[in-house]
């Protein structure tokens, strides 16, 4: 959404305002409601190829992005960015919407032809994006949703609440492959103009996917939108939104079309023997076995390099947040230990985690958590430190297709219930959960 600004407001009619307002602008305040001054989506290399392997609706890129990884807030995740009364801590809100008025930026629910709705056309032709508030899991459409916010300071006086960045919810947004493009005319704004969608290439649109913003009813520069954003927008005049993006900022997107391998199958559930807890104190472990099969296109090349496929398994967002806590990420970001899911249920285990191994050879891998990349996608790749390794690492061919066709592969994989270095260890119940990821670096 980009507009010439014609501001004429007249001083004493802001000085009205400013009298009667509970929630203003914080000292930390910084405006990024612009096209070029969102936060970047972070998605790195994303790979279209032969529908075969890549069917509709297979994932293509997925990325968790905080605010404070805007570079434009140089104060960081304590920057306090609004200030409101205390008598309206139950009247703050986080408004969240795609940006609706844009043929590639949410005009278009272009999953929903394929049976995955709220999945929003973007400069990508063939991928989709949706957009969920992690702390709500609501996920953004085309209309204003008002999620009420409860993270806050009080200030030591008790009259005041203080909203700091960290306190608006990450996002999430998740890329899958769709059948449909969309078509020029329709949605209210075209603002990059391409007459098709891009096939390759940097995502140079600088048009938001998304916007998020503060909303406080009866605090003018906090308005509150309602309605559909592809119409109505008044809050982005008041400065008050938070663009989210997929290029326009640094790092942009990048899309390719290189012959890759997916995931087909994994053992749907890994059972580990009961073991004690004086076992795991000693140094015991409880060991399940799963298999993960993949199909390659042939010629499709496999490593962990910038161009080529590699696989890997990566943890919940909550649960790499509980690792990085305990000291479990390594500066590449990946994870040494998947830790259990905390279901908030009474008897389950905890001062344990499970770590994987290639049953080939016996090392133990790490999982891929959720550090963001802040540079070129061709400079993410993060190899085996950050949780990815060659995706045929010891794979039993299952079938084979030639160069021509798709092979699948076969890799077993070692899981190993353990203590968590010198962690107490509580007895009960283990559930813990991973997602296979294959992807082009």
């Amino acid at each position: 959404m980009t507009f010439i600004r014609i501001c004429l407001l007249s001083l004493s009619l802001f000085t009205s305002l400013s009298l009667n307002a509970k929630c203003v602008k914080g000292p930390d305040f910084v405006r990024t409601e612009l096209s070029g001054w969102g936060v970047s989506l972070a998605l790195g290399t994303i790979n279209i190829t032969n529908s075969a392997v890549q069917p509709v609706g297979s994932p293509l890129a997925a990325n968790v992005v905080n605010f404070y990884d805007n570079p434009r807030y140089t104060k960081g995740p304590e920057s306090i960015m609004w200030v409101c009364d205390i008598a309206d801590k139950n009247n703050i809100y986080e408004i969240i919407a795609t940006n609706g008025n844009d043929r590639n930026g949410g005009f278009f629910d272009i999953g929903a032809f394929d049976g995955y709705p709220n999945y929003y056309a973007t400069l990508f032709r063939n991928v989709a994006i949706r957009l969920t508030h992690v702390n709500s899991g609501r996920v953004f459409t085309r209309n204003y949703q008002r999620i009420p916010m409860t993270n806050y300071v009080v200030s030591p006086d008790g009259l005041k609440i203080y909203i700091r960045l960290k306190d608006f919810s990450p996002i999430r947004a998740d890329l899958i492959r769709v059948s449909s493009t969309t078509s020029s005319g329709q949605a209210p704004s075209d603002y990059c103009a391409k007459r098709d969608q891009l096939t390759s290439g940097s995502y140079t649109c600088n048009q938001p996917n998304g916007y998020v913003s503060f909303c406080s009813e009866g605090s003018p520069d906090a308005y509150c939108d309602v309605g559909d954003s592809a119409y109505i927008y008044n809050g982005w005049w008041k400065d008050n939104w938070m663009s989210i993006n997929m290029g326009g900022v640094a790092p942009m997107a990048e899309l390719v079309s290189k012959r890759t391998c997916t995931a087909k199958s994994v053992t749907p559930v890994v059972t580990f023997p009961p073991i004690t807890v004086d076992a795991l104190n000693n140094g015991g472990k409880s060991q399940g076995t799963f298999t993960v099969n993949i199909l390659c296109e042939g010629l499709a090349g496999t490593g962990t390099v910038s161009g080529l496929t590699a696989l890997g398994m990566q943890v919940p967002y909550e649960n790499y947040q509980a690792a990085l806590r305990l000291n479990l990420v390594n500066s590449s970001g990946g994870v040494s230990y998947l830790l259990p899911t905390d279901l908030g249920v009474s008897g389950m285990a905890s001062g344990v985690g499970i770590q994987i191994a290639n049953a080939n050879d016996g090392m133990i891998r790490n999982f891929i958590g959720w550090q963001r990349c802040n540079a070129a996608p061709s400079n993410c790749a993060t190899g085996e430190a950050g949780g990815w390794y060659d995706a045929r690492e010891g794979a039993q061919v299952v079938n084979n297709g030639g160069t021509l066709g798709i092979s699948e592969y076969a890799i077993n994989f070692n899981a190993y219930l353990s203590r968590i270095g010198n962690q107490t260890v509580r007895a009960g119940q283990v559930y813990a959960s991973a997602q296979i990821l294959v992807k082009v670096q």
